[in-house]
């Protein structure tokens, strides 16, 4: 089975994790595999708008910890890994068609980040979403820090990026990270409904609108990205690291 899938029915693309025996978990195939699933739609002329969710109970449960540990001890592995999430930051954020993400259950992690950079969000009630990198030693290096200052202010940002507490769907509403929060067994079709919209409305404004919009994200990752990328990959050799994935990966493992 293909970690991802990718459907495409008249205007409207839907790209599918597809781990559910392992929560969509992001590892290196699994990103390698999304970013090629979106570099063909967006050539594809008959698309106008793309869903992204997951297979199963989640939409992605983020790092995968063999792939963490793979990175900590091969740098060749973590600046691969880590060029190509900064690689799915550029390639959402530049879409020539809008991106909704159809939030079937938790966004961790690289699953979060992956989530809030489409254009809109639409989370199954009893979803959440979290980023707890930094109690692992670690930190987003593909988008967080761009993200979560620009879609909820500083003040919640700091709050969530540093405790990495999960934001349940309700306050992911008000805060901004979300745009619509359904029943579970909705999450895919009000995703879908809203597609259809989207990609009935005159392409060349909203992929004006999209870029425009899009803006305030490229000019905040000019200034953040590459430094959070190599301030992660720094933390990747640091002994407090280590010992946590460690300790984490005996938890996985008992």
């Amino acid at each position: 089975m293909t970690a991802v899938s990718v459907e495409v029915d008249e205007a409207v693309a839907v790209i599918t994790l597809h781990r559910p025996e392992r929560a969509n978990a992001m590892d290196g195939e699994l990103t390698d595999a999304l970013l090629a699933g979106i570099r063909m739609l967006r050539d594809d002329d008959r698309v106008r708008c793309m869903v992204l969710t997951g297979a199963g109970d989640a939409f992605s449960a983020g790092g995968d910890i063999e792939t963490i540990r793979e990175m900590r001890d091969d740098p060749q592995i973590r600046e691969a890994v880590l060029r190509a999430h900064k690689a799915l930051f550029w390639e959402l954020t530049r879409l020539p068609f809008p991106a909704i993400a159809a939030v079937n259950g938790p966004a961790v992690g690289a699953g979060v980040t992956i989530a809030l950079l489409c254009d809109l969000v639409v989370i199954a009630e009893d979803a959440f979403l979290s980023d707890p990198r930094v109690a692992l030693g670690l930190l987003d290096g593909a988008g967080g820090f761009v993200l979560w200052p620009l879609l909820t202010g500083l003040a919640a940002a700091r709050e969530h990026l540093l405790l990495g507490d999960r934001v349940m769907a309700a306050e992911a509403l008000r805060l901004g990270l979300a745009n619509r929060v359904v029943r579970k067994q909705e999450v895919l079709a009000e995703s879908l409904c809203l597609a259809r919209r989207l990609a009935k409305l005159p392409a060349p404004a909203v992929r004006e609108a999209r870029r425009l919009l899009n803006f305030h994200v490229e000019r905040a990752a000019a200034v953040v990205l590459d430094d959070s990328s190599r301030a992660e990959y720094q933390c990747f050799d640091t002994a407090e690291h280590h010992a946590l994935v460690e300790r984490l990966r005996s938890q996985v493992s008992s």
